[in-house]
């Protein structure tokens, strides 16, 4: 088998000043690609060449901004280097442009829209900002839905998705350091923070955690994500994931760290706490009585998307007597018509229901639709007629399957709790289920998020945080003091 080819992005190749040694090298790297354009011209005594990826640029900006002014400027500094120094100075009307020492960085501004403008007796080249590729533009977000919150997600362009930081946070702490990983897709990652706000050892360690990463590919936040949790393996994440540019400007006033990555609509932040899971931005415009019964209401789901298969499989197969009569029997009239145990039902019924989730998920959202209807309607109808499974299991699944979407970012994790309690529940009965779901509390009280606990302000109990977890008190209140992460009871300084 003959050896691949090595990826010249990869390699950093100083730029040669033979200008036909360099466009032969940019088409050898590029193996003849259509896309690639090279628009030659000699003005003022010497070599020049454009060089653009189509689709990428826009030929008709690029040449009003440079290839115009260069053409029509007469005489030029004889010496190469001068003359590229006076192009850059004087000639070139590109409000974003950058100097290219070396090849790998041609490609990479190539890929980004640049063009690329080279002469013939220079070592380095200048890369004009003249972007034209295709992007999507602000929309109202798609998951983290608001009654009175902006109508504005981020995109997957990253210097829109850092103007929407900037038109929220006008202040000169708000500060945005770029970094690139992937070694392939050269992914520009930008970290932001307020300096008066963040702890600059969590800043550096996200940083060098960035920096440390070894991937060719970075296509998404989701590949980032888990070079910035902790090490050990764990179903809940320490890292928040949102798509709205207001809930990342309070986490930021917070003492937070945020990463956003091009080409991804959702930005990561950290440190996060598991309370936030039941926090939303709508709970800071809504009377603060109302936002507390909500918040209380997403608890409630928790619990009953995770222990309520669990708690009906562990009192009907070990402890029957815990039903209250009418539904004792209801239950006894019900299972003895079908030919499986609780245990089996149960794990079934969650089965079918995930594969169709997934079905529905993946779907056209109208094809999507119908799945749903079909799966509710036909499958659990006849379920139950057919006597394969009893009705009382329906709606215990039907109750789980709400209350899990009552909060979307605990759904994955709910969703592995939810059988791993059922068939405890089926084993060990109550008692198993209890110990498991407290096992599951020791868990994440274990973890730290960048020295900070997961379940603060919680565990460690911090009174003076309190205010606005279970319960939400109002803006006068709110707005006397802000709590920083980092200032949490039980926070370690050198974690």
């Amino acid at each position: 088998m003959a050896d691949l080819p090595r990826d010249p992005a990869c390699t950093p190749t100083p730029l040669q000043p033979d200008l036909d040694r360099t466009l032969a090298d940019l088409r050898a790297a590029y193996g003849d690609s259509a896309d690639l354009t090279v628009r030659r011209l000699h003005t003022g005594g010497h070599d020049f060449a454009c060089v653009t990826l189509d689709n990428m640029a826009d030929k008709e900006l690029l040449d009003r901004l440079l290839l115009a002014p260069l053409q029509n400027a007469g005489r030029l500094p004889r010496d190469p280097v001068a003359c590229m120094a006076h192009v850059e100075r004087t000639l070139s009307r590109a409000p974003e442009q950058k100097r290219l020492h070396r090849l790998d960085q041609v490609f990479c501004q190539l890929g980004d829209g640049f063009g690329v403008l080279l002469l013939n007796g220079c070592s380095h080249a200048l890369a004009v900002g003249v972007q034209a590729f295709p992007a999507r533009g602000v929309e109202p977000p798609q998951n983290d839905v608001m009654e009175r919150a902006a109508h504005e997600a981020f995109t997957e362009v990253l210097g829109r998705n850092v103007a929407l930081l900037r038109r929220r946070v006008k202040s000169p702490m708000l500060t945005v350091e770029t970094l690139t990983v992937g070694e392939r897709s050269a992914t520009k990652v930008a970290v932001c923070y307020l300096r008066d706000s963040a702890r600059p050892e969590t800043v550096d360690r996200i940083k060098r955690r960035l920096q440390a990463v070894r991937m060719d590919m970075v296509l998404e936040s989701g590949y980032l994500q888990p070079f910035l949790e902790n090490n050990a393996p764990s179903l809940f994440s320490t890292v928040g994931v949102s798509e709205r540019p207001d809930t990342v400007c309070a986490k930021l006033s917070e003492g937070r760290v945020a990463v956003l990555t091009d080409g991804s609509p959702f930005c990561l932040f950290t440190p996060f706490l598991f309370v936030e899971h039941f926090q939303s931005m709508d709970d800071y415009t809504l009377q603060p009585a109302y936002a507390t019964l909500i918040r209380l209401l997403k608890m409630l789901a928790f619990f009953l998307a995770v222990l309520l298969p669990g708690l009906y499989v562990a009192i009907g197969e070990h402890n029957p007597e815990v039903f209250p009569g009418a539904i004792f029997f209801k239950v006894i009239d019900a299972e003895m018509t079908t030919p499986f145990s609780l245990l089996w039902e149960a794990l079934i019924i969650h089965t079918i229901y995930e594969i169709m989730r997934e079905a529905g998920l993946r779907l056209p959202k109208s094809v999507g639709h119908a799945v749903s209807i079909v799966g509710a309607l036909v499958i659990g109808e006849a379920a139950v007629d057919a006597g394969l499974i009893g009705a009382p299991m329906i709606i215990v699944v039907a109750v789980t399957a709400l209350a899990s979407y009552v909060i979307p970012s605990l759904y994955y994790p709910a969703a592995i709790l939810r059988f791993g309690l059922i068939v405890v529940g089926g084993v060990a009965g109550l008692f198993g289920v209890l110990l498991g779901f407290a096992g599951v509390v020791t868990a994440i009280a274990a973890q730290q998020a960048y020295g900070v606990p997961l379940l603060a302000p919680l565990s460690p109990f911090d009174p003076a945080a309190m205010r606005d977890t279970f319960w939400r008190v109002g803006w006068r209140r709110l707005a006397r003091r802000t709590v920083r992460v980092q200032n949490l009871q039980g926070t370690d300084e050198d974690a």
